[in-house]
């Protein structure tokens, strides 16, 4: 599959490599089976509590039932709010969800998704999620559509070059998590503008590629006393980021 081109409300193109249909394929058998095993502890620790030996009603035990099967009924909205775009399925095949505007997909976006998987995955045994994904350019389905998503595999940032790598203390607390709509190619040409920013001074370029980064990453609060500071609060939340994805 082509890498994914990603155009910004600014114009500004950033590429990423989808997931590939494999890898989406695994994910969703990966969160199947934590589903499964899920529901297969509830049931036995509801039996070995002898839950429904209490004298309850039908309609009593349901409840409980469905109360207990929520949270597999809810899985990837949840994981993917709390993960970032990603679930454990995901996250061990290295992919994740993100917006194709290049902006944080938000619980809205997640739970657009989560609908659509009524028709994707549910009506017609995956064939029009299956469809829609091979025969979008994106590789999106129709809940990706929808929400405006597409799934990326973040695999390549297991090997981030020496040129971008830069040490972040394990208590660092990351203050942009736009960040990681960025590539390592971006990453590498924002750290190469800032070593010749600092070489020669040259405050009007610091002052575009903060305008520049401020676009692309949707930020209006720099949160930093300085220009300079923004920048290598990028860097840094970059690294840490791709180091805990």
């Amino acid at each position: 599959m082509a890498n994914l081109t990603i155009n910004t409300t600014q114009n500004i193109k950033i590429e990423f490599n989808p997931a590939s249909l494999g890898e989406r394929m695994l994910s969703s058998i990966l969160d199947m089976i934590f589903k499964v095993l899920y529901v297969i502890l509830v049931f036995y620790l509801l039996e070995e509590f002898n839950v429904f030996k209490q004298g309850l009603d039908r309609w009593s035990e349901a409840a409980i039932t469905i109360t207990f099967l929520l949270p597999a009924f809810f899985y990837s909205l949840f994981f993917e709010t709390i993960l970032q775009g990603a679930t454990p399925g995901k996250k061990i095949m290295r992919i994740k969800v993100i917006k194709i505007d290049g902006y944080e997909a938000t619980i809205i976006d997640y739970a657009t998704r989560w609908v659509m998987r009524l028709v994707d995955f549910w009506i017609g045994s995956a064939v029009i999620g299956l469809i829609a994904v091979i025969s979008s350019d994106k590789g999106q389905r129709l809940g990706d559509i929808l929400a405006g998503t597409a799934v990326i595999s973040v695999k390549e940032r297991v090997f981030l070059s020496a040129t971008i790598f830069q040490e972040v203390d394990e208590q660092y607390v990351p203050l942009f998590s736009q960040v990681l709509s960025l590539t390592d190619k971006d990453v590498y040409i924002i750290k190469e503008a800032l070593t010749r920013i600092k070489a020669s001074r040259d405050v009007q370029l610091l002052y575009k590629l903060v305008d520049k980064l401020k676009n692309v990453l949707g930020i209006v609060d720099i949160k930093s006393s300085s220009e300079l500071e923004f920048v290598e609060t990028i860097l840094k939340d970059y690294n840490y980021l791709t180091a805990k994805s």
